[in-house]
């Protein structure tokens, strides 16, 4: 059977958009590579057609996810009823909706330990995705100058992840939504002054 042109390109990208939420869900550790292949509709056999090591699947797995928070940021950020972008991205973030959704959530709260621990070849190339999402959003952060949005920046999102992450650990949705909600106000007033 003949295949388009960009037909590898499209399943490799099929692979890694479903690697990347498999293993948000299940940690990085976590989905073994038959498991990650039948997510995307494939077999254990074609793995290699595509990617030289299981490392380098989750590499481009974390890459895409943080890819989709930018992404999620950015249409935050346009669609906001402010023209401070990062209000609308607060708004997106600290929703229940977005943490109860591990799967498909931010990257940072449900990888952030086990990226820190990772093989270097894994925290290397994470570290960059993580960079590049920082410059991305950073135009859309308060503050009167680079330095300010930079710091900005690290406290919102270490608020925002620090929330998701003790909000996932409540079973009860109202406590869950309360943590979130408390955290959205605290920065959306605390930042109200830029």
């Amino acid at each position: 059977m003949r295949y388009d042109e960009d037909h590898k390109s499209k399943t490799h990208k099929k692979i890694v958009k479903m690697a990347s939420r498999q293993i948000r869900g299940k940690g990085l550790a976590g989905p073994a590579i038959p498991t990650l292949m039948k997510a995307s509709g494939l077999t254990h056999g074609g793995f290699y057609k595509h990617f030289a090591s299981r490392n380098n699947l989750i590499v481009e797995a974390v890459e895409e996810s943080f890819r989709e928070l930018t992404d999620t940021f950015l249409k935050a950020a346009t669609k906001s009823d402010s023209p401070e972008g990062w209000r609308g991205m607060v708004k997106a973030y600290l929703s229940l909706e977005r943490c109860d959704k591990i799967d498909t959530g931010c990257p940072i709260a449900a990888l952030a330990p086990e990226i820190a621990r990772a093989e270097s070849s894994i925290k290397s190339r994470s570290v960059l995705a993580i960079i590049k999402f920082r410059q991305d959003i950073l135009p859309f952060m308060p503050g009167n100058n680079a330095s300010e949005k930079e710091e900005n920046f690290f406290i919102i999102m270490s608020s925002m992840a620090g929330a998701v992450i003790i909000a996932r650990t409540i079973p009860d949705p109202k406590v869950r939504e309360g943590i979130l909600s408390s955290v959205q106000n605290f920065l959306l007033d605390r930042f109200s002054s830029f």
